[in-house]
């Protein structure tokens, strides 16, 4: 069910449902801190985001200068008036959706459905007599219709605008039947077909597609009264292999930005069989009205409808996100000859950057990996490779059969996804085995200096039967291993200058992973992040 209210309010939706947060008075605050009217956990949200303002009697969505932006139907906004059904979304434009609600902007009354309401109304009016054609009765007809069909809840109610679109032509024109086309890139979908008895038709050949090709390339409607008084048309093949006396073949066309002006959105097809049409110019600018009106219509249920297909996949990627978040949560092995810390950031809502750490047999094993791509292509295959991975280790494998087992497994399945990772064991007398495949070189960092664990090999995923071979080292208590993917020095900032190799190590002596991100973001300022951030220290204390 839809939630309303008479107050204005925002609505959204999760696994839950829906929920509707009431607007303050006069400004509702929005951001991560804990203090603003309207909190919101995501990461990529501002403590202090954006602000809704009522002024004169008007709400105004305003942009704090957050990080990553405010989006209103999905544009990035600075400031801007709202209007009831607007979509809001705050740090990504993937982020959730919250809709703006003002019941009192729009109307009072009853909360049945206004296209329910609209049909009935629609179906009291009589057609108008074809002996005595009356203009201003067909007038009074259309104006209500396109009226009444603005105020449509255009949310899911794209076949009831084009049911009632065609009703009404049908009737105006007393044609047979009628079909409404939409514009699917360079081809034409049929979206509606009905008969003047109200019956559903389905496309057939009878169809002119030659009258309908000349309407898309013209600018305005195209139409035949009587096909046998037309010379050219009473030779088109499907005109006579059909009887067809009469076409009428309106664009809908949305006038938009100088860029876009006649921008197709689809096409009203009449014709009938039984004999020519009779049109006044009276009904013939009530068409062209219909044909403009039809179009901004069509343009918002079309608009609204997508951003329903945004909403639910935005509300599967968050349930993604959150499942991604828990994998990168685990409680890391503690022990007493060695701690572990871990951070990653995705630049997405969820990312292809994975870590992980399990401790058998009196030494800790742990993993940093980086999966090919961005986004949920990324994330599913780091997820798999993560169960893998944390399976082997716990299973005691040798971390060079480990790295065979998840070479051949993704050269098998084919999936297009390579990885580089590193795999790493450390023993109470800080002894060190580590393999890498095609991964950044872990940083050891000694009170002396910091140096490159250089021993690497392919990546996996690319290369079947490849052979993978450790390497291995010994650390000193109070020296550390840094296990980082590239998204930390690849990290650019708005100049498109890099973060850089020589950058982190300069810092790795007096930061731990938290100033080390904090450090990061600094450095990148407004830039947006590229990459996944992952990053995984691991201190050698010495044996107990």
């Amino acid at each position: 069910m839809t939630l309303t209210s008479s107050l204005p309010s925002l609505i959204y939706s999760d696994p839950s449902g829906e929920h509707l947060i009431q607007l303050e008075p006069d400004s509702t605050f929005i951001g991560r801190s804990l203090d603003q009217d309207l909190v919101l956990t995501e990461s990529y949200v501002s403590r202090r985001h954006a602000s809704i303002h009522v002024i004169d009697g008007q709400f105004e969505l305003v942009d704090e200068k957050s990080s990553h932006g405010t989006f209103l139907n999905g544009r990035r906004i600075e400031r801007a008036r709202l209007t009831s059904g607007d979509t809001l979304q705050f740090g990504s434009p993937t982020a959730p959706v919250y809709v703006f609600q003002n019941q009192r902007a729009n109307h009072e009354g009853p909360t049945e459905s206004l296209t329910v309401n609209l049909l009935r109304a629609f179906s009291s009016f009589a057609p108008a007599l074809k002996e005595e054609p009356s203009g201003a009765h067909q007038m009074e007809q259309l104006s209500f219709l396109i009226s009444s069909a603005r105020k449509l809840n255009a949310m899911g109610a794209i076949d009831d605008i084009l049911r009632v679109l065609l009703e009404s032509s049908i009737k105006l024109t007393g044609v047979e039947r009628g079909f409404v086309f939409l514009s699917e890139g360079a081809h034409m979908r049929l979206a509606l077909g009905l008969r003047g008895d109200g019956r559903a038709v389905g496309e057939d050949s009878t169809i002119s597609r030659r009258a309908m090709q000349r309407a898309v390339e013209s600018a305005s409607k195209f139409w035949i009264s009587d096909t046998l008084a037309d010379a050219n048309a009473s030779a088109w093949e499907s005109v006579v292999a059909n009887s067809i006396r009469s076409i009428y073949c309106i664009p809908l066309r949305k006038h938009t930005a100088a860029s876009d002006t006649n921008r197709l959105l689809g096409l009203l097809y009449l014709d009938s069989q039984i004999g020519p049409g009779h049109l006044s110019e009276i009904d013939h600018q009530v068409l062209e009205m219909v044909a403009v009106e039809a179009a901004t219509l069509l343009e918002n249920a079309l608009l609204a409808q997508a951003e329903l297909k945004s909403r639910l996949a935005a509300e599967e990627l968050g349930v993604a996100a959150r499942i991604h978040a828990s994998l990168m949560s685990i409680q890391l092995p503690t022990v007493s000859f060695a701690s572990l810390e871990a951070r990653t950031i995705p630049c997405r809502a969820i990312g292809g950057d994975f870590f992980d750490a399990v401790s058998v047999d009196n030494c800790i094993c742990a993993v940093v990996a980086d999966v090919s791509g961005k986004g949920v292509a990324a994330a599913i295959v780091a997820a798999t490779l993560q169960g893998i991975i944390h399976a082997q280790l716990l299973a005691r494998q040798e971390l060079s059969e480990l790295a065979t087992v998840v070479n051949q497994f993704l050269c098998d399945r084919g999936v297009g996804k390579y990885a580089t990772m590193i795999l790493l064991k450390i023993w109470p007398k800080g002894k060190v085995e580590y393999l890498n495949c095609g991964h950044i070189p872990p940083v050891v960092v000694t009170q002396s200096g910091t140096h490159r664990l250089e021993e690497t090999n392919l990546v996996v995923g690319l290369i079947p039967n490849a052979k993978y071979k450790p390497g291995f080292c010994t650390l000193k208590p109070g020296e550390r291993i840094l296990l980082f993917t590239d998204g930390v020095t690849e990290a650019e900032n708005q100049r498109g200058d890099q973060f850089g190799d020589v950058e982190l190590e300069n810092i790795l002596h007096r930061a731990g992973l938290d100033q080390i991100l904090q450090r990061l973001a600094k450095f990148q300022g407004q830039q947006e992040s590229q990459d996944d951030c992952t990053l995984c220290e691991l201190v050698y204390r010495g044996p107990k």
